[in-house]
């Protein structure tokens, strides 16, 4: 009677998975990482889905976070406002690929970004090197990078933990960037993945990696406004994924070099209004 209970249980959560993908609507910043729980189903999805599945799905999971594409309206889009918006989004990580990486990258380099999202970042980057790798922790996220960079020949996108990055080799690049994303994990966490960054580039390879400056006014006003305010009204796990984690140039340099990083240096960008106050770090291996 209880195998039958567990059983029956577990069809409930099957459906009401399918439910939630298919029907219902645009979900909150919260929610969108509920995807991460059943990405074996995603999966299946995917490859038995012909080509307006893959669509509906890369549609589903772009405007499930205002990150990527979110209506004006905020329940659904208007004839083609999702395709405006698309191709705002394009062109918006198109230029940080032309104006920022572009620059510090070559053609023979071998290049990851950490934290890929949609990759538009990483794949045009790929029009920049040798080849290029995009990771993310969310197999639905790393789906739609695919999809939409299905035309770029030299990158390829990888599912990881989360807490490392083990399924990329040792000394087997010569960069490694992020942007908008270690601003988002724990602290102990982060450094872990300095430590795979250090582990992942060949002697030589640089890390360029944006982060909030706490030592800037407004980046200071937004911790203590964002940070301190908005937990007090909601609750820890609300806040766990998208809440911002501050450095300063300081605690950076220490860790960096401790780690065995060499040449750290900041350089500063005004690649998003939203995040202006944010800076880089420059790391030589």
């Amino acid at each position: 009677m209880q195998l039958a209970d567990i059983k029956k249980l577990r069809s409930i959560k099957l459906f009401l998975n399918l439910y939630n993908l298919i029907f219902r609507p645009l979900k909150t910043e919260q929610a969108n990482y509920d995807y991460l729980r059943w990405n074996g189903l995603i999966d299946l999805l995917w490859r038995v889905g012909g080509n307006s599945t893959r669509a509906f799905l890369t549609k589903k999971f772009l405007t499930s976070s205002p990150h990527y594409l979110y209506p004006t309206n905020k329940l659904y889009f208007l004839p083609g406002e999702y395709e405006e918006r698309l191709d705002t989004l394009r062109t918006s990580r198109a230029d940080i690929a032309n104006n920022v990486i572009a620059k510090l990258v070559n053609s023979e380099d071998e290049v990851l970004e950490f934290g890929c999202g949609h990759g538009l970042i990483v794949g045009a980057v790929a029009g920049f090197c040798k080849r290029a790798i995009g990771v993310d922790v969310s197999k639905a996220i790393v789906r739609v990078a695919e999809e939409l960079n299905r035309n770029v020949k030299n990158v390829t996108y990888v599912q990881v933990s989360g807490l490392d990055l083990k399924p990329i080799t040792d000394s087997s690049l010569t960069f490694v960037y992020s942007i908008e994303c270690i601003q988002h994990i724990e602290k102990v966490h982060a450094v872990t993945f300095f430590h795979e960054f250090y582990r992942i580039l060949k002697p030589g390879g640089k890390a360029f990696i944006q982060f909030p400056d706490l030592t800037r006014p407004a980046e200071l006003d937004a911790w203590m406004d964002g940070t301190w305010k908005v937990q007090s009204e909601r609750s820890y796990a609300d806040l766990t994924m998208m809440r911002i984690r501050y450095y300063t140039p300081e605690e950076l340099r220490i860790l960096l070099t401790r780690i065995g990083f060499s040449s750290v240096i900041f350089l500063d960008y005004d690649l998003n209004p939203v995040e202006s106050a944010s800076i880089y770090f420059l790391a030589t291996r």
